[in-house]
């Protein structure tokens, strides 16, 4: 063991210079020790499914270690609290619980926490299609304009940027803190679809197939400005956002950003969807940046 040879060669020191070597030496062991950054994000550490929640520790991870030969061993834990993006956002702030979360880039956020500067989606966060009931398509077919699609009621999780968004530009919005209640409710005819990104439809057409909820096949919604889906940490832990934001820069220019971003089948999906699409697109104004 380094620490017995160590302590066996400072035997021979003389008393004084023994002690003081000993102190240099504890220090030593002690920086080491403290050098190993322990990283807390939400979830429950499964790794193993195939949902864009995945990507982002995945990503997460992989920041980190291209940058720990630079910065340092680190370790990530779970905290499962249970409490959806709104505690995420307030254990952040509050630095207590959590110290990196995902989500869409508003100007709220960035005044409320450190944004690291980097769109983890490509895009894809930029344009919305709608998950309906599956005998509604032909209601939707007729819509032309955002006017006409304000007809509509929309469902929404609470705290969600996309439903703000909605709700900002006239829309009729019913918003739940149950995840996968939001979709019965659809389901149950509460309201008339639910906005969903280009990477999440995929997931949704599969897992909620036995709903009746279908992809919208007519209408593609874009933000008239785009909203970026990134890392944020605490304002005050400028180390942690600037390690992230090289980390996720050096997979990007080594390609490894790339080959994690296409192992999910939702994003390829995604970005067919956009690169095929003949659907009729409605720009809805992005409240939520400066």
């Amino acid at each position: 063991m380094v620490v017995f040879h160590a302590l066996t060669l400072f035997s021979y020191l003389k008393p004084w210079r023994f002690f003081a070597a000993t102190i240099v030496f504890l220090s030593f062991i002690a920086g080491a020790q403290a050098e190993t950054l322990n990283v807390s994000i939400t979830g429950n550490g499964n790794l193993t499914n195939q949902g864009p929640e995945v990507f982002y520790e995945k990503l997460l991870i992989a920041a980190l270690e291209k940058t720990r030969n630079t910065d340092g061993d680190f370790v990530v834990s779970h905290n499962a609290h249970g409490g959806g993006i709104a505690r995420d956002r307030a254990m952040l702030v509050a630095g207590a619980g959590i110290d990196v979360m995902w989500g869409s880039v508003t100007k709220e956020r960035e005044q409320q926490m450190r944004l690291v500067p980097v769109d983890l989606l490509k895009n894809l966060n930029n344009y919305r299609v709608l998950l309906i009931n599956k005998d509604a398509q032909s209601k939707f077919s007729q819509v032309k304009t955002l006017d006409d699609l304000r007809k509509f009621t929309v469902g929404s999780g609470e705290h969600w940027t996309d439903g703000e968004i909605f709700k900002d530009n006239g829309f009729t919005v019913l918003a739940t803190s149950s995840y996968s209640g939001l979709f019965r409710m659809l389901a149950a005819r509460r309201f008339n679809f639910i906005s969903r990104g280009l990477y999440e439809i995929d997931n949704d057409t599969k897992e909620y197939k036995a709903l009746g909820l279908i992809q919208e096949e007519s209408l593609l919604i874009k933000y008239d400005e785009p909203i970026r889906y990134s890392f944020f940490v605490n304002k005050n832990n400028a180390a942690l956002g600037d390690r992230l934001e090289r980390g996720i820069k050096i997979a990007i220019q080594d390609g490894s950003f790339d080959r994690l971003f296409y192992q999910y089948p939702a994003f390829k999906a995604g970005e067919e969807l956009l690169k095929n699409s003949h659907r009729t697109i409605l720009v809805i104004k992005n409240t939520k940046v400066d």
